[in-house]
């Protein structure tokens, strides 16, 4: 049976990954499942998540995170969706 990593441990834990997302460890793992994690590799019995992977993964969701217009004033809207609302009027 492998020990849990050190605190100073380059890799997370499902556990550890799920309390930084603030969701459950078996959140953490359907994603993982579904390839909508980092990537991870078995280390005995437990998953374990390099941390520059994790942050790797994050940066890019960051990236590609668009931001949210709702509620925004109609200025402030992407033009596009201007268009599309007045050819449809």
């Amino acid at each position: 049976m492998t020990s849990p990593p050190a605190e100073d441990s380059p890799h997370l834990t499902v556990a550890e990954l799920a309390k930084r997302w603030k969701t459950t460890p078996n959140g953490i793992r359907i994603r993982r499942h579904r390839g909508r994690a980092p990537k991870g590799f078995k280390s005995g019995i437990q998953v374990l998540f390099p941390l520059s992977e994790v942050e790797a993964w994050e940066a890019k969701r960051m990236a590609e995170d668009k931001p949210s217009h709702r509620g925004t004033t109609v200025e402030h809207r992407p033009a596009e969706r201007l268009r599309a609302r007045r050819a449809k009027v």
